[in-house]
C-alpha cells in the first residue's frame, strides 16, 4: 500500500489508481489526487519476476 505524505490518501500498490513511473530523479508516483510526488524505491524482483518496489517517505 503506498500512501501520499500530502493528503494521505492510499493506493493499493497495483490497483488503487497511482502509476510508479522512473525519471532523472528516480522511481516515484505521482497522487492523483494532490498531485505530490511520492518516491519509491526498488526490493528487486519477485518470485513470479514482478518488481517490487517500496516507499521511502513516510507521512507526516
Amino acid at each position: 500500500m503506498w500512501i501520499c505524505i500530502r493528503c494521505h490518501t492510499e493506493f493499493p500498490e497495483f490497483t488503487g489508481g497511482a502509476e510508479a513511473n522512473i525519471d532523472s530523479f528516480g522511481l516515484h508516483f505521482m497522487c492523483p489526487v494532490c498531485g505530490r510526488r511520492n518516491r519509491l524505491r526498488s526490493l528487486g524482483h519477485d518470485e513470479e519476476g514482478f518488481l517490487r518496489l517500496e516507499q521511502i517517505d513516510e507521512p507526516e
